[in-house]
Protein backbone atom coordinates (compact mmCIF):
# COMPACT_ATOMS: atom_id res chain seq x y z
CA UNK A 1 0.00 0.00 0.00
CA UNK A 2 1.67 3.49 -1.11
CA UNK A 3 1.54 6.91 0.28
CA UNK A 4 -0.78 8.07 -2.32
CA UNK A 5 -3.47 5.24 -1.71
CA UNK A 6 -2.80 6.66 2.03
CA UNK A 7 -3.43 10.20 1.56
CA UNK A 8 -7.59 10.94 0.82
CA UNK A 9 -8.15 8.66 3.74
CA UNK A 10 -6.02 10.42 6.08
CA UNK A 11 -7.45 13.83 4.75
CA UNK A 12 -10.90 12.75 5.54
CA UNK A 13 -10.50 11.51 8.77
CA UNK A 14 -8.29 14.60 9.23
CA UNK A 15 -11.69 16.66 8.50
CA UNK A 16 -14.18 14.95 10.41
CA UNK A 17 -11.55 14.52 13.78
CA UNK A 18 -11.42 18.88 13.43
CA UNK A 19 -15.08 19.09 13.47
CA UNK A 20 -15.79 16.78 16.30
CA UNK A 21 -13.39 18.73 18.03
CA UNK A 22 -14.07 22.24 16.87
CA UNK A 23 -18.15 21.18 17.41
CA UNK A 24 -17.40 19.71 21.10
CA UNK A 25 -15.10 22.78 22.16
CA UNK A 26 -17.44 24.83 20.89
CA UNK A 27 -21.09 23.60 22.89
CA UNK A 28 -19.27 21.29 25.17
CA UNK A 29 -16.05 21.90 27.63
CA UNK A 30 -17.32 23.98 30.68
CA UNK A 31 -19.46 22.98 33.24
CA UNK A 32 -23.27 23.68 33.35
CA UNK A 33 -22.79 26.17 36.84
CA UNK A 34 -19.34 27.60 35.66
CA UNK A 35 -22.12 28.88 32.65
CA UNK A 36 -24.43 30.20 35.37
CA UNK A 37 -21.85 31.97 36.81
CA UNK A 38 -20.61 33.34 33.44
CA UNK A 39 -23.57 34.95 32.15
CA UNK A 40 -24.54 36.16 35.54
CA UNK A 41 -21.65 37.92 36.22
CA UNK A 42 -20.74 39.02 32.42
CA UNK A 43 -20.22 41.96 32.40
CA UNK A 44 -21.45 45.86 33.13
CA UNK A 45 -23.30 48.07 31.81
CA UNK A 46 -21.96 50.95 29.32
CA UNK A 47 -23.13 54.25 27.88
CA UNK A 48 -24.41 57.26 29.69
CA UNK A 49 -27.82 58.31 29.64
CA UNK A 50 -27.69 61.44 27.18
CA UNK A 51 -26.49 59.11 24.30
CA UNK A 52 -30.31 57.57 22.58
CA UNK A 53 -27.90 55.26 20.45
CA UNK A 54 -25.89 53.92 24.30
CA UNK A 55 -29.46 53.09 26.44
CA UNK A 56 -29.52 49.38 24.64
CA UNK A 57 -26.13 48.88 24.61
CA UNK A 58 -25.38 45.08 25.54
CA UNK A 59 -24.05 43.94 28.80
CA UNK A 60 -20.54 42.75 27.08
CA UNK A 61 -17.00 45.05 26.95
CA UNK A 62 -14.89 44.98 23.89
CA UNK A 63 -12.00 43.10 26.45
CA UNK A 64 -15.13 40.42 27.28
CA UNK A 65 -14.27 38.96 24.14
CA UNK A 66 -12.40 35.61 25.49
CA UNK A 67 -9.35 34.23 23.34
CA UNK A 68 -8.79 36.96 21.10
CA UNK A 69 -6.07 39.63 21.20
CA UNK A 70 -7.62 42.94 22.77
CA UNK A 71 -6.70 44.91 19.42
CA UNK A 72 -8.92 42.76 17.16
CA UNK A 73 -11.25 42.16 20.12
CA UNK A 74 -11.93 45.77 19.87
CA UNK A 75 -13.20 45.79 16.65
CA UNK A 76 -16.94 46.51 16.04
CA UNK A 77 -17.27 43.40 13.75
CA UNK A 78 -15.71 41.15 16.37
CA UNK A 79 -17.75 42.29 18.96
CA UNK A 80 -21.34 42.18 16.85
CA UNK A 81 -19.97 38.20 16.25
CA UNK A 82 -19.49 37.79 19.52
CA UNK A 83 -23.11 38.80 20.90
CA UNK A 84 -24.68 36.43 18.22
CA UNK A 85 -22.53 33.69 19.42
CA UNK A 86 -22.94 34.56 22.92
CA UNK A 87 -27.06 34.85 22.37
CA UNK A 88 -27.16 31.28 20.31
CA UNK A 89 -24.36 29.24 22.29
CA UNK A 90 -23.83 31.50 25.77
CA UNK A 91 -20.67 30.28 27.60
CA UNK A 92 -19.02 29.50 23.81
CA UNK A 93 -15.47 30.88 23.05
CA UNK A 94 -15.24 33.16 20.40
CA UNK A 95 -11.66 32.30 19.74
CA UNK A 96 -13.04 28.46 19.34
CA UNK A 97 -15.54 29.10 16.96
CA UNK A 98 -13.13 31.55 14.62
CA UNK A 99 -10.63 28.03 14.96
CA UNK A 100 -13.62 26.01 14.20
CA UNK A 101 -14.63 27.74 10.84
CA UNK A 102 -10.32 28.39 9.57
CA UNK A 103 -9.88 24.45 10.40
CA UNK A 104 -13.02 23.65 8.01
CA UNK A 105 -11.82 26.24 5.71
CA UNK A 106 -7.65 24.62 5.82
CA UNK A 107 -9.10 20.81 6.30
CA UNK A 108 -11.37 21.16 3.11
CA UNK A 109 -9.16 23.10 0.50
CA UNK A 110 -6.56 20.29 1.05
CA UNK A 111 -8.76 17.93 0.99
CA UNK A 112 -10.72 18.89 -2.22
CA UNK A 113 -7.06 19.73 -3.77
CA UNK A 114 -5.82 15.94 -2.91
CA UNK A 115 -9.10 14.90 -4.78
CA UNK A 116 -9.39 17.22 -7.83
CA UNK A 117 -6.43 19.41 -8.47
CA UNK A 118 -7.95 22.06 -9.14
CA UNK A 119 -7.19 25.74 -6.94
CA UNK A 120 -10.25 27.58 -8.17
CA UNK A 121 -12.72 24.46 -7.06
CA UNK A 122 -10.63 23.84 -3.88
CA UNK A 123 -10.89 27.58 -2.92
CA UNK A 124 -14.79 27.57 -3.54
CA UNK A 125 -14.82 24.69 -0.89
CA UNK A 126 -12.90 25.73 1.68
CA UNK A 127 -14.98 29.20 1.64
CA UNK A 128 -18.08 27.19 1.64
CA UNK A 129 -16.68 24.87 4.67
CA UNK A 130 -15.58 27.87 6.29
CA UNK A 131 -18.80 29.70 6.11
CA UNK A 132 -20.76 26.38 7.34
CA UNK A 133 -20.04 27.64 11.13
CA UNK A 134 -21.56 31.55 10.73
CA UNK A 135 -24.83 29.79 8.82
CA UNK A 136 -25.37 27.67 12.06
CA UNK A 137 -24.18 30.55 14.29
CA UNK A 138 -26.66 32.54 12.27
CA UNK A 139 -29.44 30.08 11.76
CA UNK A 140 -29.83 29.61 15.64
CA UNK A 141 -29.82 33.30 16.60
CA UNK A 142 -32.84 33.76 13.95
CA UNK A 143 -34.58 30.99 15.76
CA UNK A 144 -34.13 31.86 19.14
CA UNK A 145 -34.91 35.58 18.02
CA UNK A 146 -38.59 33.84 16.42
CA UNK A 147 -39.15 32.08 19.66
CA UNK A 148 -38.46 35.14 21.52
CA UNK A 149 -40.82 37.27 19.88
CA UNK A 150 -43.56 34.59 19.61
CA UNK A 151 -43.42 34.47 23.32
CA UNK A 152 -43.48 37.79 24.11
CA UNK A 153 -47.05 38.81 24.01
CA UNK A 154 -47.49 36.34 26.08
CA UNK A 155 -45.02 36.98 28.50
CA UNK A 156 -46.58 40.71 28.85
CA UNK A 157 -49.98 39.01 29.32
CA UNK A 158 -48.77 37.34 32.39
CA UNK A 159 -46.85 40.32 33.70
CA UNK A 160 -50.22 42.41 33.43
CA UNK A 161 -51.88 40.03 35.66
CA UNK A 162 -49.28 40.01 37.96
CA UNK A 163 -49.53 43.53 38.20
CA UNK A 164 -53.31 43.55 38.73
CA UNK A 165 -52.90 40.80 41.55
CA UNK A 166 -50.75 43.20 43.68
CA UNK A 167 -47.55 42.08 43.38
CA UNK A 168 -44.36 44.32 42.29
CA UNK A 169 -42.86 45.18 39.11
CA UNK A 170 -39.46 42.48 40.67
CA UNK A 171 -41.59 40.25 41.81
CA UNK A 172 -43.19 40.15 38.32
CA UNK A 173 -39.83 39.79 36.90
CA UNK A 174 -39.32 36.74 39.19
CA UNK A 175 -42.41 34.76 38.51
CA UNK A 176 -41.61 35.36 34.67
CA UNK A 177 -38.26 33.70 35.28
CA UNK A 178 -39.60 30.51 36.80
CA UNK A 179 -43.28 30.06 34.88
CA UNK A 180 -42.41 31.16 31.14
CA UNK A 181 -40.83 28.54 28.44
CA UNK A 182 -37.75 29.16 27.39
CA UNK A 183 -35.44 31.33 25.78
CA UNK A 184 -37.26 34.72 27.07
CA UNK A 185 -37.70 33.10 31.28
CA UNK A 186 -33.51 32.96 30.71
CA UNK A 187 -33.31 36.79 29.66
CA UNK A 188 -35.93 37.76 32.29
CA UNK A 189 -33.75 35.56 34.88
CA UNK A 190 -31.04 37.33 33.99
CA UNK A 191 -32.39 40.57 34.73
CA UNK A 192 -33.80 39.99 37.63
CA UNK A 193 -30.36 38.49 39.01
CA UNK A 194 -28.47 41.92 38.05
CA UNK A 195 -31.36 43.37 39.69
CA UNK A 196 -31.14 41.54 42.85
CA UNK A 197 -27.28 41.90 43.19
CA UNK A 198 -27.53 45.79 42.83
CA UNK A 199 -27.66 46.84 39.77
CA UNK A 200 -30.80 49.69 39.24
CA UNK A 201 -33.78 48.27 37.88
CA UNK A 202 -33.18 50.34 34.62
CA UNK A 203 -29.87 49.68 34.15
CA UNK A 204 -31.17 45.87 34.31
CA UNK A 205 -33.90 46.26 31.72
CA UNK A 206 -31.86 48.25 28.89
CA UNK A 207 -29.09 45.93 28.75
CA UNK A 208 -31.88 42.78 28.67
CA UNK A 209 -33.39 44.56 25.59
CA UNK A 210 -29.89 45.01 24.25
CA UNK A 211 -29.01 41.24 24.69
CA UNK A 212 -32.61 40.65 22.92
CA UNK A 213 -32.35 42.40 19.93
CA UNK A 214 -35.82 43.10 19.44
CA UNK A 215 -37.73 45.80 18.16
CA UNK A 216 -41.56 44.47 20.30
CA UNK A 217 -39.58 44.09 23.20
CA UNK A 218 -37.35 47.67 23.04
CA UNK A 219 -40.74 49.46 22.83
CA UNK A 220 -41.79 47.27 26.21
CA UNK A 221 -38.75 48.46 28.14
CA UNK A 222 -39.33 51.69 26.47
CA UNK A 223 -42.15 52.62 27.45
CA UNK A 224 -41.93 50.44 31.34
CA UNK A 225 -39.15 53.19 31.74
CA UNK A 226 -40.91 56.18 30.50
CA UNK A 227 -44.04 54.72 33.08
CA UNK A 228 -41.32 54.81 35.91
CA UNK A 229 -40.73 58.29 35.16
CA UNK A 230 -44.54 59.77 34.43
CA UNK A 231 -46.58 57.13 36.67
CA UNK A 232 -49.59 55.77 35.47
CA UNK A 233 -51.50 52.00 35.08
CA UNK A 234 -49.07 49.70 34.24
CA UNK A 235 -50.83 46.98 33.42
CA UNK A 236 -52.70 49.04 31.05
CA UNK A 237 -49.67 49.87 29.12
CA UNK A 238 -48.49 46.51 29.24
CA UNK A 239 -52.04 45.52 27.57
CA UNK A 240 -51.70 47.52 24.87
CA UNK A 241 -48.66 46.56 23.69
CA UNK A 242 -49.12 43.17 23.92
CA UNK A 243 -51.77 43.71 21.59
CA UNK A 244 -49.98 45.91 19.51
CA UNK A 245 -47.16 42.72 19.03
CA UNK A 246 -50.06 39.97 18.28
CA UNK A 247 -51.38 42.53 15.41
CA UNK A 248 -48.07 42.78 13.94
CA UNK A 249 -47.10 39.13 14.32
CA UNK A 250 -50.65 37.83 12.40
CA UNK A 251 -49.47 40.58 9.57
CA UNK A 252 -46.39 39.04 9.38
CA UNK A 253 -47.66 34.99 9.31
CA UNK A 254 -50.28 36.67 6.51
CA UNK A 255 -47.29 38.10 4.43
CA UNK A 256 -45.00 34.96 5.07
CA UNK A 257 -48.10 32.85 3.60
CA UNK A 258 -48.35 35.55 0.69
CA UNK A 259 -44.89 35.18 -0.59
CA UNK A 260 -44.45 31.23 0.58
CA UNK A 261 -45.25 30.20 -3.32
CA UNK A 262 -41.91 32.52 -4.30
CA UNK A 263 -39.59 31.07 -1.41
CA UNK A 264 -40.56 27.70 -2.83
CA UNK A 265 -40.32 28.44 -6.27
CA UNK A 266 -36.43 29.39 -5.30
CA UNK A 267 -35.79 26.34 -4.03
CA UNK A 268 -37.50 23.89 -6.67
CA UNK A 269 -35.23 26.13 -8.61
CA UNK A 270 -31.99 25.53 -6.73
CA UNK A 271 -32.33 21.66 -5.93
CA UNK A 272 -33.65 20.56 -9.50
CA UNK A 273 -30.62 21.18 -11.87
CA UNK A 274 -28.39 19.15 -8.69
CA UNK A 275 -30.66 16.47 -8.26
CA UNK A 276 -31.24 16.04 -12.08
CA UNK A 277 -27.32 15.79 -12.83
CA UNK A 278 -27.36 13.04 -9.50
CA UNK A 279 -29.82 11.21 -11.74
CA UNK A 280 -28.05 11.46 -15.30
CA UNK A 281 -24.40 10.56 -13.34
CA UNK A 282 -26.60 7.56 -11.83
CA UNK A 283 -27.54 6.14 -15.53
CA UNK A 284 -24.78 7.43 -17.32
CA UNK A 285 -21.56 8.67 -15.86
CA UNK A 286 -19.87 8.58 -18.62
CA UNK A 287 -22.02 11.15 -20.58
CA UNK A 288 -21.13 13.77 -16.83
CA UNK A 289 -17.29 12.59 -16.45
CA UNK A 290 -16.85 16.11 -18.63
CA UNK A 291 -18.23 18.55 -16.25
CA UNK A 292 -16.38 16.86 -13.43
CA UNK A 293 -12.84 17.08 -15.31
CA UNK A 294 -10.55 20.45 -16.80
CA UNK A 295 -13.50 23.14 -17.84
CA UNK A 296 -16.30 21.37 -16.46
CA UNK A 297 -15.74 22.05 -13.27
CA UNK A 298 -15.35 25.81 -14.03
CA UNK A 299 -18.54 25.94 -15.61
CA UNK A 300 -19.82 23.90 -12.13
CA UNK A 301 -18.89 26.70 -10.38
CA UNK A 302 -20.17 29.16 -12.54
CA UNK A 303 -23.34 27.63 -12.50
CA UNK A 304 -23.29 26.88 -8.89
CA UNK A 305 -22.43 30.69 -8.28
CA UNK A 306 -25.94 32.27 -10.36
CA UNK A 307 -27.50 30.09 -8.87
CA UNK A 308 -27.08 31.18 -5.25
CA UNK A 309 -27.45 35.06 -6.40
CA UNK A 310 -30.76 33.82 -8.11
CA UNK A 311 -31.57 32.00 -4.42
CA UNK A 312 -30.03 35.91 -2.44
CA UNK A 313 -32.39 37.87 -5.22
CA UNK A 314 -35.76 35.92 -4.99
CA UNK A 315 -35.04 35.80 -1.15
CA UNK A 316 -35.02 39.44 -0.80
CA UNK A 317 -37.89 40.19 -2.86
CA UNK A 318 -40.33 37.67 -0.94
CA UNK A 319 -38.80 39.04 2.95
CA UNK A 320 -41.31 42.07 3.42
CA UNK A 321 -40.27 43.81 6.89
CA UNK A 322 -43.27 44.36 8.79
Amino acid sequence: MDFDSLLLPGLIAMAVGAAIWGVFGLFGGSNREKKKLNARLGGEPTGSESDIADQFRPILRPTAVAGLPAWLAAKPAIQSLNRKLLVAAPGASLGKFLGLAATLAVVTFFVAFAVGGSLLVSAAGAAAAGYLPFFHLNGKRNRRQRAMANQLPEALDFLSRVLRAGHSFSTGLQMMSDELPQPLAGEFRRCYDQHSLGQPLDEALKDTAGRVENTDFAFFVTALLIQRQTGGDLSEVLGNISGMIRGRLRLQNQVRSKTAEGRFTGYILVAFPAVMFGLCYTQNPEYCQKLLHGDGLYLLGTAFGLQMSGLFCIKKITTIKV
